[in-house]
């Protein structure tokens, strides 16, 4: 259907969908959908309209008045508005706009989440796809093809995922990336004297930073997960090996009998004959 909005140039087109009782029940769908494209001072203003609202800005830019606050979005950036509240956008120079006004179950959770970890405006890290997978469900609307409401659905999470997976969101990633390679060479190499300086190194952290960034991640601070790494690895080798208290001290990274089993004791609440003892018992009686 083509647009007769005032100040949407004329060849603007949308398309209204209703969605089928499975749809409304399971998943996200689209209620209606267009690109416009909007001439300079272009503005609405609406107290309640029963959908959010997608926008991915492809020219210009679109200024929104949302929860009393002024914001612009520019070329490359994904808009979300919660239509349900009042809203205000609007372009003052002039836009083209791929849009989407979407509902669904979970919608409210998706708005919600994205809201308090990105806000309503992001730069997706992947702008390029999310545009073409916009434009692609427009136009199997504008050709009157059969649309799939799982693929819509589908369409729509990976486009809110987009949200999520902001410029931001993926240096974040990128560090707690850092975290996991740390974790996993921690796991290989226990048995070795490690200092906070050698695991900062394989994240690419400063130690200050390493050591807030794998608490965070971790709930352990790196020390202590090292201890825990070690003493997890004992237990394993006094259950299936015949090594000696000390050689298996040796082996999980302690420096001698002693501060192996002290720990051991301090952590697990007896000693590591103790524990060897308990475990084989169990084994025999389990055969």
């Amino acid at each position: 259907m083509l647009s007769v909005e005032r100040l949407v140039k004329k060849g603007s087109d949308y398309y209204l969908y209703t969605p089928s009782i499975p749809a409304k029940e399971l998943m996200l769908y689209p209620t209606v959908l267009g690109r416009f494209t909007y001439e300079p001072g272009y503005r609405v203003h609406r107290t309640h309209f029963d959908s959010f609202l997608l926008m991915f800005v492809e020219e210009g830019n679109i200024e929104l008045s949302l929860d009393d606050t002024l914001l612009t979005a520019r070329k490359g950036q994904l808009v979300l508005v919660d239509c349900y509240h009042e809203h205000l956008y609007g372009s003052k120079g002039g836009s083209t706009v791929l849009w989407i006004h979407f509902a669904g179950t979970m919608a409210r959770k998706w708005y919600d989440y994205i809201k308090q970890h990105n806000g309503n405006i992001v730069t997706p890290s992947d702008g390029e796809h999310i545009r073409y997978n916009m434009n692609a469900l427009y136009h199997r609307f504008r050709e009157h093809k059969t649309v799939s409401e799982a693929r819509m659905s589908g369409t729509i999470a990976f486009i809110l995922s987009g949200m999520l997976m902001s410029d931001m969101q993926e240096q974040s990633l990128h560090r707690q990336s850092g975290i996991q390679e740390a974790v996993t060479w921690i796991g290989e190499h226990f048995a070795e004297p490690i200092q906070l300086q050698d695991m900062a190194e394989v994240a690419a952290l400063s130690p200050y930073y390493f050591s807030r960034l794998f608490t965070k991640e971790t709930g352990f601070t790196p020390h202590p997960y090292l201890i825990s790494t070690r003493i997890s690895a004992a237990k394993y080798m006094l259950s299936t090996t015949s090594d000696s208290v000390k050689e298996i001290g040796f082996k999980t990274g302690f420096t001698d009998e002693s501060s192996f089993c002290s720990t051991f004791r301090k952590r697990e609440g007896l000693t590591p004959s103790a524990y060897r003892n308990i475990q084989h018992s169990y084994n025999r009686n389990s055969g």
